[in-house]
């Protein structure tokens, strides 16, 4: 199987057709802003009081401000949790995402609890960053191996720097923030980082549906600079070469969602050519993907 074969068979892993039948639109103020899976449908059916639910929609009207859905919803949430009735509640964060009206930086309908994201299948938005350096006249890139203690994707490499966009957060605050975190990088060196675009895709498992868009940079860092973590989030750091990098983000070793951040990065540097890649604007599409609301 060539390369481009195998780049377009991971990317689909970021694509996944959703089967619109199994889902219900969770509807506020009339805004279509998630989907939710009918296998936890019945949570919300048994709170009356708090949603309209059926068998076209959940409606969450018993709230009227930001404030006050995101307190109820919150204790909705607290309460399947120590219930213990929802898995992917057990990786609790107490750290909330905001789910927006029209889009990222639109008005604000309420915040969610980061693990619930999936339940209500809202979109949610992170930033990653491409950190590279030119050595010996080749271009190599840094990349992240994360911590074996990590509740998804232990062990797997990832981009140098990348995180969610938490409530109160911008795109440039997080990079920061994840910067200083992750890699230990200073923001005299950060101040180099350029924004480069987004990719957009849409990720079904067992927890529900995640409609995503990670804004990128990419960021030349000076040869002797060696990223550190300070988090503890971080197993290490490894310098690979273009040959390394491609035959290494085209496998499970990989975190899914960071392979599509690198093969962006590969394609808009000009290390996938067209001519050799007959899936190449397949591939560019799927990095680029509709939402399903």
């Amino acid at each position: 199987m060539s390369w481009s074969e195998r780049a377009l068979s991971y990317v689909k892993k970021l694509s996944t057709v959703i089967n619109h039948n199994h889902y219900l639109p969770f509807i506020i103020d009339g805004n279509k802003c998630g989907l939710i899976h009918r296998q936890y449908v019945q949570h919300f059916r048994e709170k009356p009081e708090l949603f309209d639910v059926s068998d076209e929609s959940v409606q969450f009207s018993r709230a009227s401000s930001k404030d006050c859905r995101s307190d109820t919803f919150n204790c909705f949430l607290v309460n399947l949790r120590d219930e213990e009735t929802v898995s992917v509640l057990k990786g609790w964060r107490n750290e909330t995402y905001s789910v927006f009206k029209d889009g990222f930086r639109s008005e604000i309908l309420f915040d969610i609890e980061r693990a619930a994201v999936g339940i209500i299948g809202c979109k949610s938005y992170g930033v990653h960053m491409n950190g590279y350096v030119h050595k010996d006249g080749q271009l190599m890139m840094w990349v992240g191996k994360r911590a074996p203690n990590k509740a998804k994707y232990p062990g797997c490499y990832d981009n140098i720097v990348a995180g969610g966009i938490s409530t109160g957060y911008g795109v440039w605050d997080t990079l920061l923030k994840e910067a200083e975190e992750e890699a230990s990088i200073p923001g005299e060196i950060m101040s180099a980082a350029k924004p480069v675009g987004a990719i957009s895709y849409t990720i079904v498992n067992d927890y529900g549906t995640s409609p995503e868009v990670e804004f990128v940079y990419d960021l030349e860092l000076p040869l002797d600079f060696v990223p550190k973590n300070a988090d503890g989030e971080v197993a290490g750091f490894e310098l690979m070469t273009v040959d390394q990098l491609k035959e290494v983000v085209v496998t499970d070793k990989f975190k899914t969602n960071c392979a599509g951040v690198v093969i962006d990065f590969l394609i808009r540097h000009g290390l996938v050519e067209p001519d050799g890649a007959p899936q190449y604007v397949e591939i560019l599409n799927l990095l680029h993907t509709s939402h399903p609301f």
